[in-house]
């Protein structure tokens, strides 16, 4: 099974808005183009976060391998591009693949 991992860090004054946007409209555009099983979405407690952000995870079960690989060329620029002005520049993402055994 893959897992596709994005961590993200964002300022703390802009995180409420972003978790509304990401639990109603983000996740739920991700989950629609069909790609996933599921997801888990959540506040990463430890390690703490720097000061003035702060950090979630979300979880991305792939469907099947090859099902990644096309939702990451052909979905994930659009959805990406698609992240409202308000949060541009205020936040750090980072990706991982992982193949659960």
């Amino acid at each position: 099974m893959r897992i596709y991992a994005v961590r993200v860090e964002i300022e703390t004054d802009a995180a409420e808005a972003w978790q509304r946007w990401m639990v109603h409209t983000h996740i739920p555009e991700v989950l629609q183009t069909g790609y996933f099983r599921g997801h888990r979405f959540g506040e990463v407690v430890e390690p703490a976060a720097p000061p003035g952000y702060r950090t979630f995870l979300v979880l991305y079960e792939a469907a099947t391998p090859e099902a990644l690989s096309a939702y990451l060329e052909k979905e994930a620029p659009r959805l990406r591009a698609a992240y409202p002005p308000e949060f541009q520049g205020r936040f750090r993402a980072e990706r991982w693949i992982w193949e659960m055994r």
